[in-house]
């Protein structure tokens, strides 16, 4: 009994004879797609019709999860839960044999029609209970993504997790390992306000699902007493970023993220999120204290009998590209334990584009010799094989320059900062200003026909991937270790500084301080050279995409957005806090008995305050906050301004910003016969407010610093004339 769809069998012997479970007419809409069009062409249809559940069903990243494993081609696979074949066709790809369990006909349907072309693809289609009773095979790999949380449903027993994993394990080979993909109950992601992905309640899986039954995600921690359990099960834990769905890094214990790497934190294509929080600096919070593992958003366990060692230890994806550009980059570890990195085509079509890596190598070795500056070997081990085109290179062990930089920003040394990225600023320069630049066809295919000044110089050769991320410090050595976008034409060497100071300032939030120092102009870029070089590198970005529709440029328009809850905060905290204390002293200096308190209307407080008798001075608090004070009125009742003292920073004659907890203006003379005091206060917006003072605190400390250097020149001067001749003998003279 079954159903033929092209190459694929479906075998419904112990289909129940209904789908017990649907997402609904939208599965109509899936099995057209399937059925319609190429798979190639997918990305154009999740472009045209903006829906989640096609994104979510035909983005080839789904594959990711699966595509890095290191397949023989030799393997019998047992995808366990296919769906849709979201990952099916990575495994077709890559295994001599897969057969797929899926209780839904019409998910499998659509998952045959995918893959109608797959002459080693076989669907059952049933409960999974009843299947496995009938499984003969022994398997090389058993997959579950995005299965195991869904165990109590699969499995009805009184440990139904625990049993699933036994059961399974009966159907591996001596070696075999089963791949576990899910959402790790504690991931970051959920802390900062995104919906728990089966429920879309907040934090119902961080309070352990006190609301909700029938799915579960659990910790590291339980799942490795899940693991026990189930026969002392071992595993090899990765953790891939931003999650298992929609995968474009695998991390894992050997190769953990480093500092300011994890910087994508848009997730919540489906639902509605809270952000409580900027992730990036939290990720690298965790990092420093070594808790990443734990807060990981997801988790991709191999889990086998014996230990599962994998010769890769990371694996990063390119492929949100135009085919002739989509790679992967792994880091692998030999049989002696040293780690080698390998850059691999994820089509035939970027074959090519990895090719010209090991003579991009040679080409920049020239370049940069004169700036001190190495390439990280490359070595094409192919030769004319295209299914084993690869690029070697050597793994480095240094920091990058991104991170020695953040480093420095974080200790506070800004100048520090500024001093070494302006090193390799000028290094560019030296480098790339060799002859004048000329547009060429080639320069205008790639960054378009830009409206570029006079004078400018370029390299015959130019690597624009130059940046902070991809250059390594050891102790004696600076290295490039990515040169991917490398031209074999004239490029304007401003354009490579540009990209430079770009990509370091705009790549991560906490860099954000850092913009008013204005490296660009310091550069040598005016703002109108800033507008033509962002002009070409979108049209950098264009090219590298091709007709190929990148998932995050679709954020807007699939994902039903999010409430930034620190912004909520801050102006729910101006309401409540918004309260004037006016203390006054007649005699027992100021106390909370001989105080009053004015509330604040759209962030203004206006209130005539009498005097009570005897009063000798007042005290204002604005409320306890950093905030910015507009002063529009503080006026005696004959209409003369009230002197006051503060702690606050006066930004302008009528403005102050106060910096601490607890801001305060006093005034000390009240002059005699006054009865009252006009008060009009206006609280200002604190973020900008803030920035103002900073940027007003900087310009002090650079005049501070001139004042500094104009006085040691003038004692270096008084000095030289001191020593000279014609003073000491005038000296003598005087003394006479």
């Amino acid at each position: 009994m079954g159903e033929k769809i092209g190459k694929v069998f479906l075998d419904d012997t112990l289909y129940p004879g209904q789908d017990l479970y649907s997402d609904g007419v939208i599965e109509d809409e899936l099995l057209e797609i399937a059925r319609d069009y190429h798979p190639e062409e997918f990305n154009r249809v999740i472009r045209e019709r903006e829906s989640w559940p096609i994104l979510y069903h035909f983005s080839h990243i789904r594959e990711n999860i699966l595509s890095w494993l290191p397949f023989t081609g030799e393997e019998k696979v047992l995808e366990i839960g296919s769906g849709c074949g979201a990952v099916t066709g990575a495994l077709c790809r890559k295994a001599k044999e897969v057969t797929c369990i899926e209780l839904s006909m019409k998910r499998s349907r659509i998952n045959a029609y995918r893959h109608r072309d797959q002459d080693n693809l076989k669907i059952l289609v049933g409960n999974f209970q009843e299947i496995e009773k009938n499984l003969t095979e022994k398997y090389d790999y058993i997959t579950l993504i995005g299965v195991f949380e869904y165990g109590e449903a699969y499995i009805q027993s009184q440990d139904p997790y625990v049993d699933f994993l036994k059961i399974i394990s009966r159907h591996l080979k001596p070696d075999g390992k089963i791949v576990l993909a899910i959402e790790n109950r504690l991931g970051l992601k959920y802390w900062a306000g995104c919906t728990e992905d089966h429920f879309g309640t907040l934090f119902e899986g961080l309070e352990g699902y006190p609301r909700t039954s029938g799915v579960k995600t659990f910790t590291q921690k339980e799942f490795r007493g899940i693991l026990q359990k189930a026969g002392d099960l071992k595993a090899a834990w990765y953790y891939p970023f931003p999650d298992y769905k929609f995968p474009m890094t695998i991390y894992s214990d050997e190769h953990l993220p480093a500092r300011g790497e994890l910087n994508r934190t848009e997730y919540n294509f489906d639902r509605f999120r809270l952000q409580l929080f900027q992730e990036s600096p939290v990720y690298d919070t965790l990092l420093e204290n070594d808790l990443y593992p734990q807060f990981a958003n997801s988790f991709l366990l191999l889990i086998g009998k014996e230990q599962p060692e994998l010769k890769t230890v990371y694996a990063k994806f390119s492929n949100e590209r135009d085919r002739r550009f989509a790679i992967c980059t792994e880091i692998t570890r030999d049989e002696q334990g040293s780690l080698g990195v390998k850059k691999l085509p994820e089509t035939k079509e970027a074959t090519e584009h990895i090719r010209r890596l090991s003579r991009i190598c040679t080409e920049l070795k020239k370049l940069y010799q004169s700036a001190g500056i190495q390439v990280n070997e490359c070595r094409d081990n192919s030769n004319t094989d295209d299914s084993k085109c690869a690029a070697e290179l050597e793994f480095l062990n240094g920091i990058t320059l991104e991170d020695k930089l953040d480093t420095l920003l974080k200790e506070g040394r800004t100048d520090a900062v500024e001093e070494l990225l302006f090193t390799y600023i000028e290094k560019v320069k030296q480098i790339h200003e060799k002859e004048s630049f000329q547009k060429t066809p080639e320069f205008i295919q790639v960054f378009g026909d830009v409206d570029l000044k006079e004078g400018l110089k370029c390299a015959p050769v130019s690597n624009i991937d130059f940046l902070p991320a991809n250059i390594i410090l050891e102790e004696e050595k600076t290295t490039v270790i990515d040169y991917e976008w490398t031209f074999f034409f004239p490029i304007p060497s401003q354009f490579l500084v540009y990209r430079l100071i770009h990509y370091y300032l705009e790549s991560d939030g906490k860099r954000e301080s850092l913009k008013d120092l204005d490296f660009y102009g310091k550069a040598g870029l005016t703002e109108k050279d800033c507008r033509v070089y962002g002009e070409m590198e979108k049209n950098f970005q264009r090219y590298i995409l091709g007709s190929h529709t990148a998932m995050l440029s679709l954020y807007d328009r699939i994902s039903p957005g999010k409430a930034d809850a620190v912004q909520f905060y801050e102006e729910k905290k101006l309401e409540a806090l918004q309260n004037l204390q006016i203390f006054w002293d007649a005699g027992k200096d100021f106390c909370e008995a001989d105080s009053g308190k004015y509330p604040v209307r759209n962030h203004r407080v206006q209130v005539e305050l009498k005097l009570p008798a005897n009063t000798a001075k007042l005290r204002l608090d604005p409320g306890e906050l950093r905030s910015g004070v507009k002063i529009h009125k503080l006026l005696w009742d004959n209409k003369v301004p009230a002197a006051f003292a503060t702690e606050g920073f006066r930004l302008e004659e009528d403005t102050l910003y106060f910096g601490g907890e607890d801001p305060q203006i006093i005034i000390t003379e009240i002059p005699e016969g006054t009865s009252s005091l006009m008060i009009d206060l206006e609280f200002l917006d604190e973020k900008k407010t803030g920035q103002k003072f900073w940027n007003a605190y900087r310009e002090q400390e650079r005049q501070k610093g001139q004042l500094m250097e104009e006085l040691k020149r003038k004692e270096k001067l008084v000095r030289t004339v001191e020593s000279s001749k014609m003073w000491k003998a005038y000296r003598h003279v005087k003394k006479i």
